[in-house]
């Protein structure tokens, strides 16, 4: 099984939300890999802090049979440049899917975290959300408790279904100012906190029929 984590734009929580949905899925018993294939501003980051890294670190804490795993294994593309990928550097769309499908061999599910946004371009013809088909993923969009969420998660909520990807999300409770002002509205939508509601969003991942390319 592949859980591809993706939201509404860059620093939402993306890194911090796959790390405990790793935990979680290995407290349940999974054998969990976390891959980051393509990850952009490498440059501004300390040694062991980038997004790869991170996974990478979680992979060989939470699996024993993943420990020959190396950072060029589940993040084969990075770049310095702090952008979006299309301008970042050359990304091979086969080569992460052949990354992924091999990592599959090292446990029960792979947790891929997308790079940035949702629509974010990888190539000319090839966007983020792409991937989701491409992998027959389950996909989970982050979104954080910020100005802008209800134009954010309208914007992506809009797209998948118009496309038919199902999809779970859930809010990044970073702060409490706009949340406050937007749960009135969000409500109605039964949205999930990370938070407090991590086994449910796991739970329903695991319920979610993937949309396979082409179908």
């Amino acid at each position: 099984m592949v859980i591809f984590v993706s939201g509404g734009g860059t620093e939402v929580g993306k890194t911090y939300i796959t790390l405990q949905l790793m935990e979680e899925l290995s407290r349940r018993g999974y054998r969990v890999v976390g891959a980051k294939p393509i990850e952009t501003g490498t440059a501004q980051l300390p040694p062991g802090k980038s997004d790869g890294e991170l996974l990478l670190a979680q992979t060989h804490r939470l699996n024993p049979d993943a420990q020959s795993l190396q950072l060029s294994d589940i993040s084969p593309f990075r770049f310095e440049l702090p952008s979006a990928p299309v301008v970042a550097g050359k990304v091979e769309i086969g080569r992460v899917v052949e990354t992924i499908e091999w990592l599959k061999g090292f446990g029960d599910i792979v947790v891929v975290e997308g790079a940035g946004g949702l629509l974010v371009p990888v190539t000319e013809e090839f966007k983020m959300v792409d991937f989701i088909p491409l992998l027959s993923a389950s996909p989970l969009l982050v979104f954080d408790s910020r100005l802008g969420i209800l134009n954010t998660f309208l914007l992506t909520k809009f797209y998948l279904e118009k496309n038919q990807i199902p999809f779970v999300w859930g809010v990044n409770l970073r702060g409490e100012e706009y949340w406050e002002i937007t749960h009135p509205y969000l409500k109605r939508f039964n949205p999930l906190f990370f938070q407090t509601d991590i086994s449910k969003i796991v739970d329903a991942l695991l319920k979610i029929d993937p949309v396979k390319e082409g179908k």
